[in-house]
């Protein structure tokens, strides 16, 4: 199957956790493709509207037969770049789509989980079909585990995918 991971990464946190995934993926069988989302200029962590963001590119949804969009959380929401992305793009025709964000909080009711419903009700608002979602807390000590658990949810997904594909 192939899998396109739309990521938006400021520190490099969320690009390691999709690195990884994108690497489980493979292993799993899978034709994974990692699309960054990166700004034109200097990125400002201060912008908070989106209108005033433009993207180097901007990832077909249609690309791919399963979608993972990731990115940080900012101020308990979803990343004002991935609301850009989400603005400019078109509908995503019923895509199966997984959502995770990272934050630096250690636990997911201090944004995380507010950041994943913005972001699945951005997909909804484009026709995505969100199967799955998780959050990664990286000041959290079982940060590890829950990067794992993630890995195997997504994994198990993607699986489940492939066999209503083929």
């Amino acid at each position: 199957m192939e899998i396109g991971i739309i990521v938006h990464s400021l520190t490099g946190n969320t690009l390691s956790v999709a690195e990884r995934l994108q690497e489980r993926l493979v292993a799993d069988g899978h034709d994974v493709e990692i699309e960054q989302l990166k700004t034109i200029g200097e990125e400002n962590t201060n912008e908070n509207n989106s209108a005033n963001i433009t993207l180097r590119s901007y990832p077909d949804p249609q690309a791919h037969d399963l979608l993972i969009i990731a990115g940080p959380v900012r101020g308990a929401s979803a990343s004002p770049v991935l609301k850009h992305y989400f603005s400019r793009v078109g509908q995503f025709e019923s895509k199966p789509t997984l959502l995770f964000v990272t934050e630096f909080f250690p636990f997911p009711w201090m944004g995380g989980k507010n950041a994943l419903k913005q972001m699945t009700a951005l997909c909804d608002e484009h026709g995505a079909d969100v199967i799955g979602s998780g959050v990664i807390n990286w000041k959290n000590p079982h940060r590890e585990r829950q990067i794992t658990d993630l890995l195997q949810q997504f994994s198990d997904l993607a699986m489940r995918m492939d066999q209503k594909v083929k």
